[in-house]
């Protein structure tokens, strides 16, 4: 039995890939920073936006530790600023977030900020299907980890008991694949390349093929509440 979904709202409800990779872009260019790693490259792939600054540093040889604070700060203040334009769920988005809500708990892990993923949640409309948020603020260190899972369980577990074994994360990328497995939870990715979703416990290339019917047995779950 499934009791709680713990869910990356980035790259799975919301294809924010370009809007991330512009933002860090501009960011670098604000400050003068010319870099030779891609801004497609796996390295930059489904982690948050200081671990994205902290690997381009690193790549270019750089340890500035303050430049890596500002360049941080200009890449989410550039990428909020994207979201507070609008934003458009993925195909599927809505009609698998109501599946969910039907059968389990839904928290929200994400390598975004609280200032990113809050205002996203508003627009599209899902505030409300969520009982609760770890963000990359609310854990020490970069994220995706297994720290930011637990917090989700740890705040789950205040209103009823849940174990990680009865929780499914559903991400994106294989950062957030490892950090759940690490958690003890069991992984849905979503639109992941085949050599990281091989990681996962079961893959879907989109949320239309995502009916908890088919993947919630996958993934050795029976059932979810109210099924």
């Amino acid at each position: 039995m499934v009791d709680a979904v713990l869910l990356e709202w980035e790259g799975v409800l919301v294809d924010t890939r370009a809007a991330r990779r512009d933002a860090l872009r501009a960011a670098l260019a604000a400050e003068g920073v010319a870099h030779t790693l891609s801004d497609d490259d796996e390295q930059l792939r489904g982690i948050g936006v200081a671990a994205s600054v902290r690997t381009v540093l690193r790549h270019m040889g750089c340890t500035d530790a303050t430049l890596a604070e500002l360049l941080a700060l200009r890449a989410s203040r550039a990428f909020a600023d994207t979201l507070a334009r609008g934003l458009l769920l993925a195909p599927g988005a809505e009609a698998f977030m109501r599946r969910l809500t039907a059968r389990a708990r839904v928290a929200v892990v994400t390598r975004a900020s609280r200032a990113e993923t809050e205002p996203a949640l508003r627009m599209a409309g899902l505030e409300d299907a969520v009982t609760t948020i770890v963000c990359a603020d609310d854990v020490a260190g970069e994220t995706p980890c297994p720290a930011a899972f637990h917090a989700a369980i740890d705040r789950l577990r205040r209103v009823r008991a849940v174990e990680p074994r009865d929780a499914l994360a559903v991400v994106d990328a294989l950062p957030a694949i490892r950090a759940a497995r690490a958690a003890g939870t069991r992984v849905l990715a979503v639109g992941a390349p085949a050599h990281e979703a091989m990681s996962a416990d079961a893959a879907v290339d989109t949320l239309h093929d995502a009916d908890p019917a088919g993947w919630l047995a996958t993934v050795g779950f029976t059932h979810g509440r109210g099924a």
